[in-house]
């Protein structure tokens, strides 16, 4: 190794980078001997790596604000110490003393730069997931309580007609058909349990139709009162039917009718 100094700070350089992992590899083996053969070399490099290391050890670390505070304090004490012993007991040529001081701090600023600048991007990349995920959560409470507000106006809507004295009620097997405006409803007190893997299915009858189209399926309730709000416009309809059909329902009625009423 050459002892002129301009060779040696430029080796210094090179250990920096070496330590801090932005070396290519190409040129890493000849530092790599440089640093075993000279002992400010390797004094350099372990200070410098256990700086770098600060960097691996953030980012393995969840970031807040107070954990930041604490990194940069620790990384700026480190810098400082280091520097302070750098330029106490680092013995380069005399002709090379204020350029060798001179990469060492920029060195270590280097690294201090890098740190701080992952935990400001950990930072913001925390922030903005937990903004996403706040706005995320903020858009399903928002649409669950939409869904809730139109349930209960539906609910509210549909309890108003079957108890309202103008509405029209058809009495059919096991209850009532019950019209309001363009509202119609199965009110149904005593509906048989079905079969496994069946359902019941309503059946509505368009004005001047001649065959019946599927409307909803539903179970009984279990609490003495099935109450099924059909979602077709009363006005358009001529008659509604109810059967048992396999669980998914049918196109087609497939059972006799439990009944047909016409809404007029």
């Amino acid at each position: 190794m050459s002892e002129q100094p301009i060779d040696r700070e430029a080796m210094f350089d090179l250990v920096a980078a070496y330590a801090l992992g932005v070396l290519p590899a190409a040129e890493a083996a000849p530092v790599a001997a440089f640093i075993l053969a000279d002992a400010d070399a390797r004094e350099e490099y372990n200070a410098l790596r256990a700086t770098a290391n600060l960097v691996g050890t953030i980012a393995e670390e969840p970031v807040d604000s107070a954990r930041s505070a604490r990194m940069k304090e620790r990384l700026m004490a480190h810098v400082r110490s280091d520097a302070t012993a750098g330029a106490r007991t680092r013995r380069p040529a005399p002709s090379s003393t204020v350029r060798s001081s001179a990469v060492w701090g920029t060195a270590l600023a280097a690294a201090a730069a890098v740190v701080f600048a992952l935990v400001s991007v950990i930072q913001n990349f925390t922030l903005s997931s937990e903004l996403a995920e706040a706005q995320r959560k903020a858009t399903v409470l928002q649409a669950e309580a939409s869904a809730a507000r139109q349930s209960a106006e539906s609910a509210q809507r549909m309890l108003a007609d079957v108890s309202s004295p103008d509405a029209q009620r058809f009495s059919v097997a096991y209850g009532t058909v019950i019209r309001r405006g363009s509202h119609v409803y199965l009110a149904l007190t005593s509906l048989p349990p079905v079969a496994r893997g069946h359902v019941y299915e309503a059946w509505t009858l368009a004005k001047g139709a001649k065959t019946v189209a599927p409307s909803v399926t539903f179970t009984p309730s279990g609490n003495g009162l099935t109450l099924v709000p059909l979602p077709e416009d009363a006005d358009h309809l001529a008659a509604v039917a109810l059967t048992v059909e396999l669980e998914g329902g049918s196109k087609v009625p497939t059972t006799k009718p439990a009944f047909v009423q016409p809404l007029s």
